[in-house]
């Protein structure tokens, strides 16, 4: 573990092996670099701690050419929940942001434009994006974007070109549960983030439980979602924008209730900007059996 300044965590320099014999407590924001993978065997449990501050929140986070193997199977899921769950059916669902929530970062196509879509200014409610400076590359809301280890996408002012088959592993039979902390003043992180990630990644049979914020969002992309199920969140089921091009099949939701806010409790919420010639091109993702 190398600690990464102005994230209160670090990466697993090495990639890690989780296995199903022990209990995992994520105490800061865990990250796995490029070339490096975390590997997660059928039936681990991994909690993440609710820390106090929001910017110590806790959260896993699979950098550019990082990879994840959460491989489960139906009868042995991987879980990945608060600390405080006991998980014998006493943690109630109004139980949510209790940490933060595992986010993959890729190389595939966004259409990030920093004069429509940044710079994003915590609390200010200006409904732009974190832009991390040039066209292509961009952060998650809430992350720093000084630094390399929270950015997504591909400088493509300095000569990059974005992989739409960009691999950041397996995701399959995992449920992500009491999510979505706030990280900073008017950024919460989602149950589930995908942040140009490529088709060559797989994220099939997920479930996403009690999110504070969206159960899952995508920010551009071309990964394609295969049997989702988003339950109890307290704002959009699905979030998708800067152009994520990926398709969706089997998709459900279920919600307690509907707020009185315009902008919250969506099934799909579409976060498009400007459209035209100079403008970013709108998402366009494909649903079927939702």
């Amino acid at each position: 573990y190398v600690a990464v300044s102005g994230t209160y965590g670090g990466e697993l320099t090495n990639g890690a092996a989780f296995t199903c014999q022990n209990n995992y407590i994520l105490d800061k924001k865990i990250y796995i670099p490029s070339g490096k993978t975390l590997t997660i065997q059928p039936g681990t449990v991994i909690k993440g701690a609710n820390n106090p501050v929001a910017a110590e929140k806790t959260a896993l986070i699979i950098e550019r050419g990082g990879k994840i193997i959460a491989n489960g199977t139906e009868s042995c899921p991987i879980v990945f929940t608060a600390q405080a769950d006991p998980m014998d059916g006493t943690y109630l669902i109004k139980n949510n942001g209790m940490w933060g929530g595992v986010v993959l970062l890729g190389k595939a196509t966004n259409n990030l434009k920093p004069s429509l879509n940044g710079p994003f200014t915590a609390g200010s409610g200006n409904g732009k994006l974190c832009v991390a400076g040039a066209e292509g590359l961009g952060v998650v809301e809430g992350f720093a974007t000084s630094n390399p280890q929270d950015q997504f996408g591909v400088d493509i002012t300095a000569g990059g070109s974005f992989d739409d088959n960009d691999n950041s592993g397996i995701m399959r039979y995992v449920s992500i549960r009491h999510g979505g902390a706030i990280l900073s003043v008017g950024s919460e992180i989602n149950g589930l983030t995908l942040a140009s990630v490529g088709r060559g990644t797989t994220i099939e049979n997920i479930e996403i439980v009690s999110c504070a914020d969206d159960n899952i969002e995508l920010f551009g992309g071309t990964v394609n979602l295969k049997y989702v199920s988003t339950l109890f969140g307290n704002d959009d089921m699905y979030d998708y924008d800067l152009g994520w091009s990926g398709k969706g099949q089997f998709i459900f939701g279920m919600k307690t209730d509907v707020a009185a806010s315009a902008d919250s409790d969506n099934g799909f919420e579409a976060d498009t900007y400007d459209n035209s010639a100079t403008g970013p091109l709108k998402s366009h993702p494909v649903f079927y059996n939702v």
